[in-house]
């Protein structure tokens, strides 16, 4: 993957210190391509590139990319997987190509189809596509926002870029998003369209922005939902699924530098990496344990895999002191303030898998897709319950035992959840179900509570399809897909994603929701597909999510990463973002005997207060 910035301005051509802003931006995105960095000034336009060189490993590759007249320039983010096709086209009418990239074939096939054109294309991806002599920049994002692209108006120009950090060169006011922070202490991340920062925007995935001379438009070109229902039989269903999935990996294996997957052991990630198997001889593949925390380590099941599959096995056994060791700079890789903490393990996982390679491949999206978690069984059952189940599920809320340190404490905390749950209606008991951070909560520490939830397209009935439909909008891009993204552009990995096929995602949706969950278990189509590619236990396992422990590494690493200061009355008054009151009372149970699910809220506010130390009071 690489990064991409890019300024538009409506009344000038840019001038030398635009081009200098543009310039200043890309070093803060130096770790997304370290291979090559340039910045050019064209037409009206100034276009910046950091470029992580995946195929046609030649300089000639390089970015900005422009065609032999200069008209059209493009900075791209991603890969595009149909690309030898959409060549072939190209070649058929005429175009001559002097790269082996993806990156010349995007172009020419932007300049031969304008936006008509970004339909067709099935990978991941951002761009800025640019032609000096309309004056016309189509900036767009994949149709599932597996890449990032944010952007900011302004009165004369327009910025757009990778990650959030390059609006502090390109803008000259800054202000803190008040909504971004509320629903930062409701979801632990913060939902595009907003950023933490007032006035940039994330682009919606499916979406993309024309801006011709000084008009706007945003224009939504796919969505997930493809309307039209499957009408074969299950075996057919299983047996295309089994088809669209193997050409999925295939087609996302295609890299001039070295390729490997994470593999969990978890049902997704494992079918992707036995499928790499087949295909590729000493397949490399990854992942993580934790040596000191047994409850969370699952390295069993990856090594039964493994050792299934045949493939070269890296188990990165995370200790405790190393995770303290490099606790700031995991804290310092967040462009935003993002509190999802499986972003930890997943910043050491993508530095080990680096070491030995550029490329993995992830099983990502399969959950969104085929309700393969915990929330997706408990919206089930709530469908349909007995008094018996209601009524511990009820105790269980009420239980002061209840956290994610055992097993006991996870299933109380579970069972106290689904007690809540049983009280909620249609899309209260979605919003629950994707909060992390109760509103009682949230309200005692933020200051100016001013939650807003973004529109979501299939909220409006109650189903199992319009939920899943809602987790691939709104928690698939906003969370996971954030997550990996971050943490893998962090070490310059690539990370591609063979479930969130475009083909994959229109077939699986177009499915009865009996072939994704059925008889208490979700990813049915994936179990019968895929049942002869791995051990039988991988199938029947229980889902234990990507969890960590969370509380002991906040607890170890306090004295070395948390600033005493963010916790001073007057510094919080002065911030004017939190309550002092409300900070106290968290830091008292995160201390506590008995201190919950505290470590999901202080994870928050110190990635918040370290995030802000980092870019506003520096700033």
């Amino acid at each position: 993957m690489c990064g991409i910035i890019g300024s538009k301005f409506f009344k000038k051509n840019p001038s030398k210190q635009d081009l200098i802003k543009v310039e200043n931006a890309l070093t803060k995105q130096t770790h997304r391509g370290p291979d090559f960095e340039l910045a050019v000034a064209v037409g009206n336009a100034v276009l910046g590139h950091n470029r992580l060189a995946i195929l046609d490993l030649n300089p000639r590759s390089n970015q900005p990319f422009q065609d032999e007249s200069k008209r059209y320039s493009i900075v791209f983010n991603g890969e595009i997987y149909n690309y030898p096709d959409l060549k072939n086209e190209l070649l058929k009418k005429g175009y001559s190509f002097r790269t082996s990239s993806d990156t010349e074939v995007l172009l020419n096939h932007l300049i031969e189809f304008g936006e008509k054109g970004i339909d067709k294309l099935n990978g991941c991806f951002a761009f800025g596509f640019y032609d000096a002599h309309e004056d016309l920049l189509l900036i767009a994002r994949d149709h599932m926002g597996i890449k990032p692209v944010l952007f900011s108006m302004e009165d004369d120009v327009i910025h757009f870029a990778s990650e959030i950090s390059a609006f502090f060169d390109l803008k000259e006011s800054i202000k803190i998003d008040k909504v971004a922070l509320s629903n930062l202490f409701k979801f632990t991340y913060i939902p595009a369209p907003n950023t933490i920062l007032e006035n940039v925007h994330k682009l919606l995935p499916g979406h993309y922005l024309k801006v011709k001379g000084k008009f706007m438009d945003i224009i939504k070109y796919w969505e997930p939902d493809p309307k039209i229902q499957f009408e074969g039989s299950e075996k057919e269903a299983v047996q295309t699924a089994r088809n669209i999935i193997e050409n999925a990996v295939i087609k996302r294996m295609e890299a001039d530098v070295p390729l490997g997957t994470f593999l969990s052991g978890g049902i997704d990630s494992s079918i992707v990496s036995a499928i790499a198997a087949e295909h590729r001889d000493g397949l490399h593949t990854f992942s993580i344990g934790f040596a000191d925390n047994p409850y969370f380590d699952e390295s069993k099941f990856s090594q039964m895999v493994a050792d299934k599959i045949g493939s070269i096995h890296h188990a990165l056994q995370l200790k405790n002191e190393q995770v303290i060791g490099e606790f700031s700079d995991v804290l310092n890789s967040f462009d935003e303030p993002f509190a999802d903490s499986s972003a930890i393990a997943m910043y050491f996982l993508s530095k080990g898998a680096k070491e030995q390679l550029t490329v993995c491949l992830s099983g990502d999206g399969a959950d969104e897709l085929l309700a393969g978690y915990n929330k997706h069984k408990a919206f089930v059952k709530s469908q349909n319950t007995n008094f018996g189940i209601k009524s511990i599920a009820k105790l269980a809320a009420l239980s002061k035992n209840k956290g994610r340190g055992s097993k006991i404490q996870n299933k109380i905390r579970q069972l106290g959840k689904f007690g809540e749950l049983l009280n909620q209606d249609w899309p209260s008991n979605y919003w629950f179900l994707a909060s992390f951070i109760d509103d009682q909560e949230r309200n005692s520490l933020v200051k100016h509570d001013v939650l807003s939830i973004p529109k979501q397209p299939y909220i409006n009935d109650e189903s199992l399809k319009n939920f899943l439909l809602t987790d691939q909008t709104f928690v698939l891009p906003n969370d996971m897909l954030k997550k990996v993204d971050l943490m893998s552009m962090r070490h310059s990995l690539e990370v591609r994603t063979p479930f969130l096929d475009k083909e994959f995602v229109h077939f699986v949706n177009s499915l009865p929701d009996q072939y994704k969950y059925h008889g208490g278990k979700g990813k049915v189509l994936l179990r019968k597909a895929c049942k002869d590619l791995l051990p039988e236990e991988i199938f029947t396992r229980s889902k234990q999510g990507f969890e960590v422990p969370l509380h002991q590494w906040i607890s170890q690493s306090w004295q070395s990463a948390v600033k005493n200061e963010w916790f001073d009355k007057g510094y919080l008054i002065s911030q004017d973002l939190f309550h002092f009151e409300g900070v106290a009372a968290l830091k008292e149970k995160f201390f506590s005997p008995k201190p919950q699910e505290s470590a999901i809220i202080m994870w928050a506010y110190i990635v918040f207060q370290n995030w802000y130390a980092k870019w506003i009071e520096k700033r």
